[in-house]
């Protein structure tokens, strides 16, 4: 077994992916394409059949916008299916672990006491999105090698992933864990406090507060508000970011109309009304075929190859941008 001190991105060989589903697959062929080894991992068959039939839909894309060096069958190849009940036959050899299970406290401490066995120099990565990994690893044999793997959605096109630290997690697994993620092609950022819901999902909490206010409120709908994020601050933000955009208006600006605007947004802290009734009455986007907008008369593959598609487009712009700046 290769011990933390001696390990470099290049030692890991074989990972784990605990959880199948819509974080799981990506994360999974992410790694496979990066040249390792992936055990896939589920509860049930048509589960892990649906994500290998995902990741084969994601592959074709990727090959449609050249951003594959090999063959999408070499790919695929790499990530083998295995169900939970052989979680121990599953991660033995592995180097690397992620859990990219339901977003319930319970369960993902439950995991980590399941997979305690393993030797206490494999890293084991949380896919969590809001838990500190302090929460997590409570109670776990080895809360040391545990430590925070933020993917953002969907997982095998976003290049950020956050890294966070609990108050025991030791410098040699960040260090390990982000030299992984370099090597798969990621943008890893360290998060360098605990706290809940890291950078992106506190800026994107902030935000959504402010949106569900302005449509509560009949400022706007929801489909003007889609546009105008498009077409002025999310069109920017893929290659200028906030403090660089901060840094152009110029910063005595920024803090005259901050002191003006900041008075009146949103100090709410429960969810908008109008997202609740449309939970309560089974509204809840994609999956169900209908949230803000309509889906019922397109597939849910037909919508995400739509949306894959434009992020493909801004990825190929983003990483040529990448390589200019290195």
């Amino acid at each position: 077994m290769i011990r933390l001190q001696k390990m470099n991105a290049e030692n890991i060989k074989t990972v784990a992916v605990i959880g199948a589903g819509i974080m799981g697959e990506g994360i999974a062929q992410n790694f496979a394409q990066a040249g390792l080894s992936v055990r896939l991992i589920d509860q049930g068959k048509d589960i892990l059949d649906r994500c290998l039939h995902q990741i084969d839909a994601n592959l074709s894309l990727f090959m449609e916008f050249n951003l594959l060096r090999e063959n999408p069958s070499h790919i695929k190849a790499r990530i083998k299916p295995f169900l939970s009940m052989d979680l121990t036959k599953a991660i033995r050899d592995c180097n690397f672990v992620v859990e990219a299970i339901p977003e319930i406290l319970q369960l993902k401490k439950d995991l980590l006491t399941q997979i305690d066995s393993l030797d206490k120099e494999v890293v084991l990565g949380s896919n969590t999105s809001s838990f500190t990994i302090s929460q997590i690893a409570e109670g776990s044999r080895y809360p040391g090698r545990v430590i925070g793997t933020h993917y953002f959605n969907p997982a095998h096109i976003m290049p950020l992933v956050e890294l966070h630290k609990g108050k025991d997690t030791r410098d040699e697994v960040m260090e390990a864990t982000k030299a992984l993620m370099l090597r798969a092609g990621k943008m890893p950022v360290i998060v360098r406090k605990e706290v809940p819901g890291f950078i992106v999902n506190r800026i994107q909490g902030a935000m959504e507060r402010e949106i569900d206010y302005l449509i509560d409120d009949g400022v706007v709908t929801p489909e003007d508000l889609d546009i105008a994020a498009k077409a002025s601050y999310g069109f920017r933000l893929a290659c200028m970011g906030p403090m660089e955009g901060e840094d152009m208006i110029g910063l005595d600006t920024a803090m005259r109309v901050s002191g003006q605007i900041y008075k009146t947004l949103s100090h709410k802290i429960t969810p908008s009304p109008t997202l609740v009734d449309k939970v309560e009455k089974g509204e809840l986007g994609l999956k169900s075929g209908k949230g803000w907008y309509d889906y019922r008369n397109r597939s849910q593959e037909e919508v995400k190859g739509e949306i894959n598609r434009k992020l493909l487009q801004q990825l190929v712009l983003f990483n040529s941008r990448r390589k200019k700046d290195a």
